[in-house]
């Protein structure tokens, strides 16, 4: 189960906390699908290939920065971390993380020894210092040579980070930004302008129902097709890794909350070849 891998420590914790923290296992049918917001806290995730790897989250600033959620890690990107370092290859590859938050999916990129990782989020300072420390923290000195940190906001390629890197990578990571439906067509356009022009470049893309499917089903059902993408394939998978084919819409419409918390959608993107 997804949130297994994630243990919370936090400087004088007490029993509430402990608690707290616990809910998630004892009440299963409340899947716990965020992690930290306090950044006195650490956030812990346990790496089958390398070990503990320690995260804090940004001590963000005002409703705008706050209404990024980059103040959380998500199952979203716990799901990501775990099928790069099993499933999704990264080694070799040139990678870019999109709508990072803690950074965890750029620094296992990093650790799976992916050629160059470049990790972007919202141009907040406190967002982009958080991922800086996160990668001194977990990644060795030679892999942290290969990773960059920058600011991109979505749909704004006429900057010089953005000029200077279009169609550089070769694998895109984009876990959770699919929330926000008013950013889709941007989100698509700054991952098209960043995709390497090679057929072998993909987008990986994973996201959790809790915000309601009729939120993220847009972006597959009518972005994707209309920006230059393509789906290459797409599933459901659930916490526990059971997997199930992806529906624009499940039960009319009134899927049960505490149910869909426990889904996620994960999907492969790429370039769309015109015929």
């Amino acid at each position: 189960m997804l949130p297994s891998r994630i243990s919370i420590r936090r400087p004088f914790e007490t029993p509430e906390d402990i608690f707290s923290s616990s809910l998630g296992g004892i009440f299963t049918d409340d899947l716990q699908n965020q992690h930290g917001d306090d950044p006195t806290t650490i956030i812990i995730y346990r790496s089958l290939r390398f070990g503990d790897l320690e995260f804090r989250t940004a001590d963000v600033n005002g409703e705008e920065q706050r209404r990024k959620f980059a103040h959380y890690l998500w199952n979203a990107g716990i799901l990501m971390a775990e099928l790069e370092e099993k499933a999704w290859k990264v080694e070799g590859e040139t990678v870019l993380e999109l709508g990072a938050g803690v950074g965890l999916a750029g620094i296992v990129s990093a650790l799976s020894g992916a050629e160059e990782v470049t990790i972007t989020d919202y141009p907040a300072p406190p967002i982009i210092e958080t991922i800086t420390a996160n990668v001194s923290q977990n990644v060795p000195p030679e892999p942290r040579s290969k990773i960059s940190i920058h600011g991109h906001m979505w749909g704004e390629l006429n900057t010089e980070f953005a000029i200077a890197n279009a169609h550089r990578y070769t694998r895109i990571l984009s876990a959770d930004c699919l929330w926000m439906t008013w950013e889709h067509d941007n989100l698509a356009q700054s991952m098209l302008h960043f995709l390497s022009e090679s057929s072998e470049a993909r987008i990986y893309c994973i996201a959790g129902f809790h915000t309601g499917r009729a939120r993220m089903a847009p972006f597959f059902e009518e972005t994707v097709p209309e920006s230059g993408l393509e789906i290459e394939d797409i599933i459901e998978m659930n916490a526990d890794g059971e997997r199930r084919e992806w529906k624009k819409e499940r039960d009319g419409g009134t899927e049960n909350i505490g149910e869909r918390k426990k889904w996620l959608v994960v999907a492969r993107l790429k370039r769309r070849i015109s015929s």
